[in-house]
């Protein structure tokens, strides 16, 4: 067993701990001055303050993320605020689908009668019956009222396709959804037409058109209505988007 000498452990004399100066004397100018010790700054963080083994301690990532998650949280808070109108995307529609069926109307008649105005004419038989069949010319007797009920009747199954589909779905359709969804709507249409109404309501212009005309005319009414939709959402957007 070594002996260690009396160096290695000093005793603590006046050099390392001063005595305190007695009563009434001044202060020196060279001692050091004693100060408070500080508590520990603010700026280093609430880790520095709580540390880890402390049971108090605060996580500063749930601190930090909670105002993260509540800034993403609120845009989707407010969807109905860019929800597109019913009414008005079924009026656009339907003002595209009445004009765009009217244009194949009047081909088709022109091919296969000679008149462009007498399928539209043969819609007013509403009115006018065998008369409004039999008229070629085109007047506002036959021509207008025939169309203010064509154009009444796209505006109607617009306004439903509007508000049954188009209106309630959570996403945009891309547009082979959008000509899809427009025809199987227009199908609809077509069956209640010719199936379920009466034929003193029928659109008349039957009468005048072959089956394969009129299969171009529903066709061209299927694309105007997903075109007029398409507008109209499109254009609710961009509305949104620049308040």
């Amino acid at each position: 067993m070594t002996s260690r000498s009396p160096d290695a452990f000093p005793f603590p004399t006046s050099e390392h701990h001063p005595s305190p100066p007695p009563e009434g004397a001044k202060p020196s100018a060279h001692a050091p001055v004693e100060t408070e010790p500080k508590e520990p700054a603010l700026d280093h963080g609430i880790e520095e303050s709580f540390p880890a083994s402390d049971p108090v301690s605060v996580d500063v990532t749930k601190l930090d993320t909670a105002p993260t998650k509540a800034n993403d949280a609120s845009p989707n808070q407010q969807p109905s605020a860019h929800k597109p109108s019913a009414l008005r995307t079924g009026l656009i529609a339907g003002a595209f689908a009445s004009v765009a069926s009217t244009m194949m109307l009047a081909l088709r008649g022109r091919s296969e009668v000679g008149s462009i105005t007498a399928p539209t004419n043969a819609t007013s038989h509403w009115l006018w019956e065998r008369k409004a069949l039999a008229a070629r010319s085109p007047s506002w007797r036959y021509t207008g009222l025939g169309y203010v009920i064509h154009h009444g009747s796209a505006t109607f199954w617009a306004l439903l396709y509007a508000w049954l589909w188009a209106h309630r779905r959570p996403q945009p359709e891309s547009a082979s959804q959008s000509l899809a969804s427009a025809g199987v709507a227009t199908a609809a249409a077509f069956a209640i037409d010719y199936a379920i109404t009466p034929k003193r309501f029928t659109p008349g212009f039957e009468h005048h058109l072959s089956k394969r005309s009129m299969a171009a005319v529903y066709a061209t009414f299927a694309v105007g209505l997903a075109v007029g939709c398409a507008v109209a959402l499109k254009d609710r957007s961009d509305t949104a988007g620049n308040p």
